[in-house]
């Protein structure tokens, strides 16, 4: 197995300490807070788009390598190149972008919103804030850190005032998008409520419209055998408890198990055409023109077949 080294964020110290172009060790514990922020960001993405899944999967963690190979001038600007394991005959591919690559734009978000006073993006976990706690301890009056995405628009600067506002909203409830499955358990129609009971055992408690309320009446009568798939928001306690569901957007009757199909999903030939596009010439030009014909034969050295 091979790996496909992509730089996926640019790290800057910025301030009088960092005016050299050198980096002071007392603040190297700074890049693993932030590994740390978008580790658990990505895990948290991960677990939205798999509600049916009780576990990550094996080694999801450390396939979120990060390492860095040197310091750039401007300050002090540290890329940090993402490793991914790829097969040996799909080396030449550019990786697919994953979590960890949405984790990145996220936190820049958050820290944006933060810098001008406003509330951090609704899609940006809330359970993630208290780790700002060990982001940003070393920062003196003069000095941020920068984020900047390559190849893209999207870059944040963080401060002591960032990091004072992000950390302020771990000491308050809040809302958060929430993406459930689970069996209905007992249902109030006049108070449109409903009590939902997850994978884990865990008991939710929420609010249904009068339009939803066939569906949660079928689940109701079908409990057994049929699971809701709810999207909302949720409220959260300051340690990231959910108390209850309080808005429900969409929500479906699947059976236990079943891989619901998402409308929004990216068609495989289009994804395929982008994968294509992405490959160099001289990468194409490297494969044999009887491929197809002799498959077996550049696999697994048989002999290739007489024209």
């Amino acid at each position: 197995m091979g790996k496909i080294k992509r730089e996926l964020v640019v790290h800057t110290f910025k301030g009088g300490r960092f005016d050299d172009h050198g980096v002071d060790l007392d603040v190297l514990p700074e890049l693993i807070a932030y590994k740390t922020i978008l580790v658990e960001t990505a895990k948290e993405l991960w677990r939205r788009k798999n509600p049916d899944r009780e576990r990550l999967p094996k080694n999801f963690e450390d396939s979120l390598s990060l390492k860095f190979y040197e310091i750039k001038a401007g300050s002090a600007a540290i890329p940090l190149y993402r490793e991914i394991e790829a097969g040996d005959q799909l080396s030449f591919l550019e990786a697919a972008t994953d979590e960890l690559d949405e984790a990145v734009e996220l936190v820049a978000g958050a820290i944006n919103s933060a810098s001008q006073d406003k509330a951090v993006p609704n899609a940006f976990p809330r359970n993630v804030v208290p780790l700002f706690a060990d982001y940003g301890t070393t920062l003196r009056d003069d000095e941020s850190f920068e984020h900047r995405t390559p190849n893209k628009n999207v870059s944040a600067q963080y401060s002591s005032k960032e990091r004072y506002r992000i950390l302020g909203l771990s000491q308050t409830e809040y809302q958060d998008v929430v993406d459930l499955v689970g069996e209905i358990r007992a249902a109030d129609l006049d108070g449109g409520n409903f009590a939902l009971r997850l994978a884990d055992g865990t008991k939710v408690v929420g609010k249904f419209s009068s339009e939803q309320e066939v569906v949660i009446t079928d689940g109701l009568r079908e409990h057994q055998s049929r699971r809701l798939h709810i999207k909302g928001r949720g409220e959260f306690q300051s340690d990231g408890k959910m108390k209850r569901v309080v808005s429900v957007e969409s929500i479906t009757i699947e059976k236990p198990g079943a891989i619901p199909f998402d409308e929004t999903a990216k068609p495989i030939w289009k994804i395929a055409m982008e994968i294509g596009a992405s490959v160099p010439e001289e990468a194409w030009a490297k494969i044999p023109t009887d491929l197809s014909k002799n498959i077996d034969h550049y696999l697994y050295g048989a002999p290739k077949e007489k024209k």
